[in-house]
């Protein structure tokens, strides 16, 4: 197999071409010129020759060498300052083709050498794995097809060394270890590449808006028993709506002091700062059961939103909060057992019950987070690796991703968040109701 040609293939065979050339003609010359010594010791010894005179030296061979010599000091004198003027540029080419190697690199790894596309789908739109079940015992349970999220979004959920950590250790016993560390086959450096093309595959805000909206009508609409394109999905969206305008209204008659702040706004800023004020009085009483008229619904988005469907539950939470959610366990899957069909989940599917994330039944998070703001906040920011969190958490391991924009200061980028304000805030209040 003939090596393809590169740049630095092709200069390094014209250099060698080149010295091989100037060796064959120093070596035709100097045998040429070669003479017997013997006799002749007093032409050829530089101390026994002629010496050149004062005049010659000091003359025309005098002013060919420092002729030279200016040349020489101009050409340096022009060359460096032009060398220097390019070297930004060069180190920016030089960068930029760095990225782009990586890149093609780590998108080879992850369509062929470690194979990430089995599971995650072609350039990162989700997919599912094979997994076999087993009990707390290790005895085989099921075969299942686990719901791997899409990683064209992976970067609006963890940072980069969030994410290395999982390509180095594996995630929930799913998610194998691929790096040396954690065991895995891959080397940092291939780490590095697969990272490189993950950042080159990211979607923007206006693909990801798409995607959560399509899903959540599809959810809307079978929960509904009705198609997409019925009307009662977006009666269901407005009724949503007015709970919400309904909320804030009653947080402005509750709260006279909202209520100037929100007529007194006189700049953007002041009433960016006053909305959001509202929008936290108003999440405080849609948290609240029965409080506020038509909530019922509003809960029920935000339950929908929870465990929404959309490209193997990359925008949800049920994912890593509901065991069984990855693998439809909630359509009342069942095994052979003893000649019976048995639940493959004996105590039943329940929401928020807690896997690879922890149990938020039974009043958990409203007493991790005494208000539903603070609850809001820590969903839109994730967790913070060796910081505490809310009442009693402890130091975050970063596994818990953000959901609100995520800014990465290394590179100066600023991915969208996976879902609006309004949406974490429909969850927040479902989470504290389960």
């Amino acid at each position: 197999m003939l090596l393809a040609a590169t740049t630095q293939r092709t200069v390094g065979f014209v250099n060698l071409a080149i010295v091989a050339i100037g060796a064959v003609v120093y070596l035709y010359f100097n045998i040429r010129g070669a003479r017997d010594e013997i006799g002749s010791e007093i032409e050829l010894a530089p101390n026994r020759s002629e010496p050149i005179s004062d005049v010659a030296l000091e003359g025309k061979r005098l002013d060919l060498n420092l002729g030279a010599a200016l040349v020489m000091l101009t050409v340096i004198g022009v060359a460096l300052p032009l060398y220097w003027l390019g070297e930004p540029g060069r180190h920016e080419g030089r960068i930029e083709d760095t990225a782009r190697i990586f890149t093609d690199r780590g998108e080879e790894l992850y369509n062929e050498g470690a194979n990430c596309a089995a599971c995650h789908g072609a350039a990162g739109s989700g997919g599912a794995a094979p997994i076999a079940l087993t009990d707390d015992n290790g005895d085989f349970v099921a075969q299942v097809n686990w719901k791997a999220p899409a990683l064209d979004t992976v970067l609006s959920r963890f940072s980069e060394d969030e994410v290395l950590h999982t390509l180095n250790f594996g995630r929930n016993g799913v998610m194998p270890a691929w790096g040396a560390p954690g065991g895995g086959p891959l080397t940092e450096q291939q780490l590095e590449e697969i990272i490189f093309y993950l950042r080159s595959i990211q979607t923007d805000e206006t693909t990801i808006r798409a995607a959560v909206e399509g899903g959540l009508r599809v959810d809307i609409a079978a929960e509904l028993g009705v198609e997409v394109a019925d009307p009662a999905v977006d009666d269901f969206l407005d009724e949503v709506d007015e709970v919400v305008e309904t909320a804030r209204a009653m947080a402005l008659d509750d709260d006279p002091a909202l209520a100037a702040e929100i007529e007194e706004a006189a700049d953007e800023v002041a009433t960016e700062v006053a909305e959001d004020s509202l929008r936290r009085a108003a999440l405080e009483l849609l948290s609240e059961p029965g409080t506020v008229p038509g909530q019922d619904t509003y809960l029920e988005y935000g339950r929908l939103l929870f465990s929404l469907s959309a490209t193997s539950g990359t925008y949800n939470c049920a994912r890593c909060h509901t065991y069984g959610w990855s693998f439809d366990a909630a359509d009342e899957m069942t095994i052979e057992e003893n000649g019976r069909d048995t639940p493959v989940l004996p105590d039943g599917y329940v929401s928020g019950g807690g896997f690879f994330g922890p149990n938020l039944t039974n009043g958990s998070t409203v007493t991790q987070f005494p208000t539903a703001s603070s609850h809001s906040d820590f969903i839109r920011n994730g967790q913070v690796v060796g910081q505490a969190y809310g009442q009693g958490g402890s130091g975050g391991n970063g596994q818990m991703p953000g959901f609100g924009p995520r800014t990465d200061d290394d590179l100066g980028v600023t991915y969208p968040g996976m879902l609006t304000q309004g949406q974490i805030d429909a969850i927040v209040a479902y989470e504290r109701n389960l």
